[in-house]
């Protein structure tokens, strides 16, 4: 069967002494095949890709795969472990501000290394420059890890370095996420948004082919910039490489249950990319598109206690109530205490806040509109 190891990376280490690690597990057929990389809980709070991660391991255990693929459970264990009272206070770097998945590099951009390695290699076949392309990334990676190293390691965005070096050399990236109480999407690169329907998922966000600090468009913004490379030198490169951010429902939570149906569309997607040699039960889903553009946030209008009338994953048409909330400075003001916050075109829910007690300007509701 496969064979399956794990291996510790340290993070951190803490003024007690303990040090913090990312758990790797790789596991490798007998065959050879292409490489899937799936990590979980960069935002700490964020946990229900560790249960799908777990489901796909018990099915390793037992299934054979050609080629390899590598797992990151508890993928920033710094954040994880950053509580404040109940909460996992685990989206943001609590010393910095900075958001965890902003933190990413994009070693390529504007690099004279990219536009030599596309002249030496101008007339290769594709999968001897996708081979040499990534012993390039992983250069360009320890360049930068030994940046400024002697002034000791800079602990915010180290992290995402080592991360994307554990990545590197994948064929395929996914970046296992959740929102605050949210249905299931992807974020998808333009460049990829037919061959994402291979994970099935219901709710499909098209953003830019640009760099914007996350891990996605960290691991797919080199394909791009080689292909900008390649495209000035006169030759057309076909990127086989894919990177998604795959969004698993609410944060501060995990289901098990939920985690297998999960797991049903990213063994669908392992078989259609020849990394899972059979598929028991395929799964079909009605999918939904919007670009990036017409992915809205409605802001609280008002500090209030809101009451959330619609779930995620629901569609709204334009009047329809989305919450009402409850401000008792209103009677001191002789109006209404109750509030109601509209829909203002017709739209599919995707996630709201996750608490009632909401200040104004707060990110209440994230909706796709001019759905297709």
């Amino acid at each position: 069967m496969n064979t399956i190891t794990s291996s510790k990376v340290p993070v951190v280490e803490l003024p007690s002494g303990e040090v913090l690690s990312l758990k790797v597990i790789d596991i490798v057929g007998k065959k050879k095949g292409p490489m899937c990389y799936l990590q979980a809980s960069v935002h700490g709070a964020e946990h229900q890709g560790n249960a799908v991660i777990y489901q796909l391991l018990k099915y390793l255990e037992k299934n054979e795969i050609a080629g390899s693929i590598r797992l990151v459970p508890m993928a920033n264990p710094i954040a994880l472990n950053n509580k404040i009272g109940t909460y996992t206070h685990g989206r943001f770097n609590s010393n910095t501000g900075d958001n965890w998945n902003r933190l990413y590099h994009d070693f390529t951009k504007d690099n004279d290394q990219v536009l030599e390695f596309a002249k030496k290699y101008l007339g290769y076949d594709e999968l001897d420059i996708d081979k040499q392309y990534k012993l390039l990334l992983s250069k360009l990676i320890e360049d930068k890890k030994n940046e400024n190293s002697n002034y000791g390691i800079d602990r915010n965005g180290h992290v995402n370095i080592l991360l994307q070096e554990l990545a590197h050399n994948a064929d395929y990236v996914l970046d296992l996420h959740t929102g605050p109480v949210a249905t299931r999407y992807l974020y998808v690169p333009e460049y990829l948004e037919e061959k994402c329907a291979d994970l099935q998922f219901p709710h499909n966000l098209i953003i830019p082919n640009n760099f914007a600090g996350a891990m996605d468009e960290a691991s797919f913004m080199p394909w791009i910039n080689l292909q900008r490379a390649f495209k000035e030198l006169g030759r057309d490169y076909d990127i086989a490489f894919e990177a998604y951010t795959v969004e698993l429902g609410s944060e501060e939570r995990i289901s098990l249950e939920e985690a297998q149906l999960d797991l049903r569309h990213i063994l669908h997607y392992l078989f259609l990319r020849g990394i899972v040699t059979e598929e028991d039960n395929p799964i079909t889903t009605t999918i939904k598109k919007c670009k990036l553009k017409d992915y809205k946030t409605y802001y609280a209008p008002r500090g209030a206690l809101y009451e959330y009338m619609v779930q995620p994953g629901q569609a709204v048409k334009k009047g329809e109530v989305l919450a009402v909330a409850l401000n008792f400075e209103n009677h001191f003001k002789e109006e209404e205490i109750k509030i109601e916050l509209r829909a203002n075109q017709d739209c599919i829910v995707i996630n709201h806040y996750p608490s009632s007690s909401v200040p104004s300007g707060a990110e209440l509701f994230q909706v796709m509109e001019s759905i297709y």
